[in-house]
């Protein structure tokens, strides 16, 4: 559906803000005030802006608050609280595949295995799309089980190094949910499903339990506090976080995305149109609303910042995505540029 009106403003002040935009702002809307809007500014090498929001006014505060955070942010977006940025941990993940005899009642039930490269899950019906989005590189794993439960595998655990702490962070956030409840493991874990989940340092870890019981959920937990133990950098959290709004975001909501591709397979309401990810662009979201409590997250505002390696770049997809934005709105909507508003 094609917006009933579009606006681009370059260089436009929103006297009711008492601000001035110095690069351009685009507001979509697909009807009038109270709709879907979207807002999006591009300043050096972020192109950031809101998704989905009721009101153009809404967008605006938020596009506000991040261009606040983004001028007084300082320091680099791959910093992770590591020596000398070097990461402390770098052993491969069969390294860290809990023995025989580490974890009371839980032995291994076959020998583990790896997978490498282009060669993860070939041979079996698991796609490994997701994987390779973040930047996947070696993983391994092994089956567990425990004599009172007989003699069977329960637990499969699995280790993915991720080349960096920001790709296992985004793999690992893939699978949270806003308001989910954490289970602390040396990391912040989700326990969900069947499946507990944490990243610290540049590795994902994946247990997975093949039957409902208490024991078994014990069992995940001692399995992913040893591993955590032994991965000594701290969990990761990319500086680029701190330009995100704190205020009305939905905890547990946060994402990272490294292509155009994942960023489809998180948020499934997107616009037709969204700026263009370069290889060495990175992207971060999350849901906010006026009422965090509100149970109806899944309509709820996405902010987004995108950091592109330069500003060249960045003003090149800036200019491809508002280019596509006008022609999508084609004659059914009017076109305002103001670039004469701002001294």
């Amino acid at each position: 559906m094609k917006p009933r009106s579009a606006h681009v403003f370059d260089r436009f002040h929103f006297s009711s803000l008492g601000t001035y935009f110095l690069c351009g702002l685009m507001l979509i809307s697909c009807s009038g005030e109270q709709g879907n809007w979207t807002a999006v500014q591009q300043e050096g090498e972020y192109i950031y802006g809101v998704w989905q929001s009721a009101t153009a006014k809404k967008a605006e505060q938020l596009i506000l608050a991040v261009r606040e955070n983004i001028k007084n942010s300082s320091g680099s977006d791959e910093e992770f609280s590591t020596t000398d940025g070097v990461l402390q941990t770098t052993v491969s993940p069969e390294s860290l595949l809990p023995s025989n005899g580490e974890l009371l009642g839980w032995v291994q039930s076959r020998a583990p295995s790896t997978y490498e490269g282009k060669k993860l899950y070939r041979d079996r019906p698991t796609s490994p799309a997701l994987y390779y989005a973040y930047g996947f590189e070696r993983q391994a794993e092994v089956e567990y089980q425990a004599p009172q439960f007989g003699s069977k595998p329960l637990i499969l655990l699995e280790i993915f190094d991720m080349g960096t702490p920001e790709n296992a962070f985004g793999i690992y956030n893939f699978y949270t949910y806003p308001r989910m409840k954490f289970e602390w493991v040396g990391a912040k874990a989700m326990l969900s499903g069947g499946y507990l989940r944490f990243a610290k340092g540049k590795y994902f870890v994946q247990i997975e339990g093949y039957e409902f019981a208490t024991g078994i959920r014990e069992g995940m937990i001692a399995l992913a506090k040893a591993i955590a133990a032994e991965i000594k950098d701290p969990p990761p959290a990319p500086h680029m976080l701190t330009l995100l709004p704190t205020d009305k975001k939905i905890h547990g909501s946060t994402k990272l995305f490294r292509s155009n591709w994942a960023l489809r397979q998180i948020y499934s309401t997107l616009p037709a149109n969204v700026p263009q990810l370069t290889d060495a662009a990175i992207g971060i979201s999350a849901y906010y609303q006026n009422n965090p409590d509100a149970k109806d997250w899944m309509n709820a505002q996405v902010v987004f910042i995108i950091r592109f390696p330069d500003t060249a770049t960045a003003e090149t997809a800036y200019t491809h995505y508002r280019d596509a934005v006008m022609k999508e709105a084609g004659t059914s909507g009017a076109i305002l540029i103001n670039e004469d508003s701002a001294p």
